[in-house]
Order: C-alpha cells, then sequence, then structure tokens
C-alpha cells in the first residue's frame, strides 16, 4: 500500500508530459503494440529507417504498402533477425493483413504481396552515436520478451546475460545505402535513442519526423524527467512534439516541414 502511494506521488511529481502542438494532420499505422502515430503530410514513397524490430513489423510493412516506402530496418537482436529471414522467405505472398497486440505477429499473416529486397533491408547492427564499435546489449528476464537494452544498471527485469554487437551510426547508415533523404526515423532502441539522439542532432540530413521511445520514461524520478526535459528542449530548436501515443511514443516533426 505504501510503496503504491510513493509510487503514484513520484509519478505525478516527476512524469514527463510535455505540451503537445495541434492542429496537425495524424494516422496511426500498424497495430497499437507495434504502430505509431506519423504526421501524414505528402508522404510519397518516403525513406524510413526503423530502429528496433522486435516480432511486430506492421508500422513497416503498412507504411510500405500504404505509401511506397523504402524501409532500414536496424536490429542486432538475435530474435529479430531470425523473425526477418522467415518474413524475407515469404516476400511477395500475399496475407490477410490478421494483425494482434501480443507482440509477435506470424509472417503468414502480413500482406507482402509487395514487399521485396529493395523495400525492405535488415541492417543487423545497434545504432548508436559512434560506428563499428563493440557494444553489450542485456536480455530481459522475462524470456518471452524480444528486447534487449543498454540500460543495465537501472532496471531491475534486466538479466546478467548479454550479447556482443556491432553498431552502427545514422551518418554511415546513409552513406552506405546512398540516402539524401529521410523522412522517418524511427526509434525503439532500448535505453540508446538519448545518446543516439544527441549525435543525430548535429547531422545536415535531419530526418522530417522522429518517432521515439524513450525508455526511461516509464521510470520516473527526478534524474530522469531532468534526462527528458534535456534532449526534448534539444530537439525542439529543430522540431515540434505533435503527439505522445498511448504507450508513449513521442512523434516529432522538422519544424521547416511540418
Amino acid at each position: 500500500m505504501i510503496s503504491r502511494i510513493i509510487n503514484k506521488i513520484k509519478h505525478i511529481l516527476f512524469f514527463f508530459n510535455p505540451p503537445i502542438a495541434k492542429n496537425k494532420k495524424l494516422i496511426h499505422i500498424g497495430t497499437e503494440y507495434g504502430g505509431y502515430v506519423i504526421h501524414d503530410k505528402e508522404l510519397e514513397k518516403p525513406v524510413i529507417i526503423s530502429c528496433g524490430v522486435g516480432e511486430d513489423i506492421s508500422f513497416d510493412i503498412d507504411m510500405i504498402n500504404n505509401y511506397g516506402a523504402k524501409i532500414f530496418l536496424v536490429d542486432p537482436t538475435p530474435r529479430s533477425k531470425i523473425y526477418f529471414d522467415v518474413i524475407k522467405k515469404n516476400f511477395g505472398s500475399s496475407g490477410k493483413r490478421k494483425y494482434n497486440e501480443t507482440g509477435y505477429i506470424d509472417p503468414k499473416n502480413y500482406d507482402l504481396k509487395k514487399i521485396n529486397q529493395n523495400n525492405l533491408t535488415f541492417i543487423e547492427k545497434a545504432l548508436w552515436h559512434e560506428n563499428n564499435k563493440s557494444l553489450k546489449l542485456y536480455f530481459p528476464k522475462e524470456k518471452k520478451h524480444v528486447s534487449l537494452t543498454v540500460n543495465k544498471h537501472d532496471n531491475l527485469k534486466i538479466s546478467e546475460d548479454f550479447i556482443k554487437c556491432i553498431t552502427i551510426d545514422y551518418n554511415s547508415i546513409l552513406n552506405n545505402f546512398s540516402i539524401n533523404e529521410v523522412d522517418i526515423l524511427k526509434l525503439d532502441i532500448e535505453g540508446a535513442e538519448i545518446i543516439v539522439l544527441n549525435s543525430i542532432l548535429v547531422n545536415a540530413i535531419l530526418p522530417k519526423q522522429i518517432l521515439v521511445e524513450f525508455d526511461i520514461r516509464r521510470r520516473p524520478n527526478y534524474a530522469n524527467k531532468k534526462i527528458l526535459e534535456n534532449i526534448h528542449e534539444k530537439i525542439c530548436k529543430k522540431y515540434e512534439l505533435i503527439n505522445i501515443n498511448k504507450k508513449g511514443d513521442f512523434t516529432y516533426t522538422l519544424k521547416q516541414s511540418s
């Protein structure tokens, strides 16, 4: 009882919930679990860097089917690679688009008729602020969960088990794939998002939209709120916040393109 009261007080005092710009044309793409809210304005064959794959890529598949997107999936976790390989084997197959909210969508339940190696690319590396480094990613204690994290020290739900993966930075993705314009950058990277965003915000090629889950927002305290306020202030020098969805993903749009 006392712990619930303390947690409620912490939530009131330290939960990060900044103001949102209104009057934007918004649309939700994908499932509630794996989907995102985007600014639906003049999106035609958008280039999307989608970091954090898991076992629900409904957002990415629907962006290809609905907008003709070109997607670069970035994820070093073993289960995500296995999942993508199954999808790759089914490229070109017609599906029923039978989604669920469990976090796992059977690859046969996607409509993959329009999906091919030219519009869906998998990069088996971890997005980071430095390129070609070795990074530890820790497994969750709950075995059914797919996501790995860099944040071991402040999260009791994370085990001691880890893998070492190779990193890639934003610039290297642009250079390696000759990308001159990024329409959407999606960051569901379990604790790496703040250090990555700090490196991206100084780039000459900025994404027109940023979709980001702030991992530490789920653990409200004074220190985490200050960290979030700081990165939000940096982002808002160039972007405006237009949505926070039910599961806490933020949607930012570049001011000059909003």
